[in-house]
């Protein structure tokens, strides 16, 4: 793996473009087998579905899970001192030690799998801007942490999970969302009161005002 695997959004996304595609004949050949197995059809409900979509993806009729591997990625978001979420940025840390301690429900669910399980912090005490206020983070700053995430996947692994945490984390997605796909995407998340609510809602649609040039394309928001 090299050490610096892009540095700009175009080498990022002809990489991207250069990944192979789901292989249609191992889908056909697994959703066919699925229908000869012992058992009423669709018994399994959408573990089947899920068998069919790794063999394609895998490039074989019948998938395996023999190197899962799950990835949990923590970071902490500038908007977060807006009162959006219902605890304060400092848990992210902490859950983040409660990960590499094995206390939380990600480990058991990991071990049962046979997974392996990693755990990045991405500078939890450098948080993202305020996106209310503009972007969240610089070119640099984006490029760095999806070379991160890039460099954490096992390449031999046959299965990725992939996680994230981060107080605020909610809020973020709900504008990235609103950005790719227009509408209302804001929750309660941690379970914050009405107000905590109104002040999630204004959060996302200041972000967006103050980030009109990037809503649409992916990479900008």
């Amino acid at each position: 793996m090299l050490s610096k695997p892009f540095d700009s959004f175009a080498r990022f996304l002809e990489l991207l473009r250069a990944a192979p595609a789901e292989d249609d004949e191992a889908r056909a050949a697994a959703a066919a087998r699925n229908e000869q197995l012992t058992k009423p059809p669709g018994a399994l409900g959408r573990l089947e579905e899920l068998a069919v979509w790794m063999a394609g993806w895998q490039g074989r009729a019948i998938p395996t899970m023999e190197r899962p591997q799950v990835a949990v990625f923590a970071g902490n978001h500038g908007v977060a001192a807006l009162g959006v979420s219902a605890f304060p940025s400092e848990v992210t840390a902490q859950m983040v030690k409660n990960f590499e301690s094995g206390g939380a429900a990600v480990n058991q669910l990991a071990a049962i799998a046979g997974a392996r399980l990693d755990v990045v912090p991405l500078s939890l005490e450098d948080p993202t801007s305020d996106f209310t206020k503009g972007p969240a983070m610089s070119v640099e700053g984006c490029l760095e942490a999806l070379a991160t995430g890039w460099s954490t996947v096992d390449t031999e692994a046959d299965t990725l999970v992939v996680g994230e945490m981060g107080i605020g984390n909610t809020t973020a997605a709900a504008a990235i969302a609103a950005s790719l796909e227009g509408g209302d995407w804001v929750g309660r998340g941690t379970g914050v009161d009405d107000a905590g609510l109104a002040r999630k809602r204004a959060a996302v649609e200041a972000g967006l005002t103050a980030n009109a040039d990037a809503v649409g394309d992916p990479l900008a928001t």
